[in-house]
């Protein structure tokens, strides 16, 4: 076992050895990076994560966020607590601090995690990378657009955002180099990627991005009628109303599993047929600026065409 103090705390995690047998890399899995998104927290953007008092065990991955597999299509609801990363590093005291890499995972804004069960971290411990795997929450848990102040939209990307600040606070302590960071995602991650480029919340956060197998100008990544989606999930649910507090508090009080793959008929089927990859019900959005934090408040094209971008390199592929 080998302990690393973070700033919320200790973390013991442990050495385990690539799947190739070719060496040995350290490991730590199951760290919050946000406060639990629960209760009155649900579909608003992450809070700074906790302090722990001892050491908190790292051997583990932290719950999936709760999502319907899209390969198994097996639901998974393990808890709404599930804003957790994992950390994997050669290195925890090299002479000069390595690159970061952070995987943002795909699966359509509806499904996946950073655990290892498509992904691990074997091929990267070779080549002396510290690299960064994390959740982030899902469908109507992390895309919800209320256009209200409280639920503007984009939480799940906010959590990445969280993620991404965790790392430049701590990756330090696990032989990283904060300044030298690289995103990468693929399908839905890729396309994460993207707006992370394009975001203002983002800024200074990473110095490279590669976004693979997904842009955020691809069709399924935008939005397609978030607010009325919102009503429409309430409707389903049981509750049919114009007033989007009483939405928000009547969808707060559900059970995860009714918010978790709703109904694919979420809008009337002539909204629909004309496009099926606008069947992803629940994607970033641009959200209305209220004056405060905010993700992205145009449509990314119109960012793109604009220039406001953030200054990294980008690899597209």
């Amino acid at each position: 076992m080998v302990k690393v103090e973070v700033k919320q705390g200790w973390l013991e995690g442990e050495q385990l050895e690539t799947s190739t047998g070719e060496g040995k890399f350290f490991s730590f899995k199951g760290i919050p990076y946000a406060a639990p998104p629960l209760g009155k927290l649900r579909f608003k953007a992450p809070q700074p994560p906790l302090a722990w008092n001892g050491i908190r065990k790292a051997t583990k991955f932290g719950p999936k966020c709760p999502q319907v597999d899209i390969f198994t299509e097996e639901l998974i609801s393990e808890s709404e607590d599930c804003l957790y990363l994992n950390v994997y590093s050669p290195n925890l005291n090299p002479g000069t601090p390595l690159a970061v890499m952070v995987f943002i995972h795909g699966g359509g804004f509806k499904s996946g995690s950073g655990d290892d069960d498509y992904y691990g971290p074997d091929f990267l411990m070779a080549h002396n990378v510290v690299l960064v795997t994390i959740n982030y929450r899902l469908d109507a848990l992390g895309f919800l657009c209320l256009d209200t102040e409280e639920v503007p939209g984009n939480a799940g990307m906010k959590d990445q955002v969280l993620a991404l600040k965790w790392v430049q606070e701590n990756i330090a302590k696990f032989g990283g180099d904060p300044n030298n960071v690289t995103i990468f995602g693929e399908s839905a991650g890729g396309s994460s990627c993207g707006l992370h480029v394009l975001s203002p919340m983002s800024k200074g956060l990473f110095k490279r991005a590669i976004p693979m197998s997904g842009v955020p100008f691809c069709d399924w990544s935008q939005a397609f009628h978030p607010r009325k989606r919102a009503f429409v999930l309430g409707k389903q649910l049981g509750l049919e109303t114009d007033d989007p507090n009483e939405l928000l508090e009547f969808l707060q009080s559900l059970p995860v599993e009714k918010l978790i793959s709703p109904n694919p008929c979420l809008l009337a089927a002539e909204e629909i047929t004309c496009n099926n990859l606008k069947m992803f019900h629940f994607t970033p959005v641009a959200e209305k600026d209220f004056g405060q934090d905010h993700f992205l408040t145009e449509a990314p094209f119109d960012v793109l065409k604009s220039g406001k971008i953030n200054d990294v390199d980008v690899l597209i592929g």
